[in-house]
């Protein structure tokens, strides 16, 4: 089984996936109950939209610099960060970003558990 289909089959731990472009790709349901996003409504948009609004030029920095260069210093690491909920709120959670293949295209997903 590959790392991807690791992640999509997560049932305890919110999961989203992003491609190598920053759009969400999917979410599991555990992502949808806990962060309170229905799927329809991230499916497609970009990453910022559940990223708090004065995050949002350091986060487009280091995913730039990442997908230029391919040097990582954040993925596969538990890192404290701030998540925007569908209701607005705004809250703590880590997050455990990896990078990962999917159909032979680059892709990332990250597990992210509310503090």
């Amino acid at each position: 089984m590959s790392l991807y289909e690791e992640f999509l089959k997560e049932e305890n731990a919110p999961v989203i996936f992003a491609d190598f472009s920053g759009m969400i790709t999917a979410v599991n349901q555990k992502f949808e109950e806990t962060f309170l996003w229905p799927a329809v409504k991230l499916k497609g948009k970009p990453l910022n939209t559940i990223i708090p609004t004065d995050l949002h030029d350091s986060h487009n920095m280091g995913f730039s610099r990442y997908v230029l260069s391919g040097q990582d210093t954040l993925l596969n690491t538990p890192l404290a960060l701030q998540i925007q909920l569908g209701n607005g709120e705004i809250i703590l959670a880590e997050h455990l970003i990896v990078a990962l293949e999917k159909d032979g295209e680059k892709h990332f997903a990250a597990k992210i558990t509310p503090r």
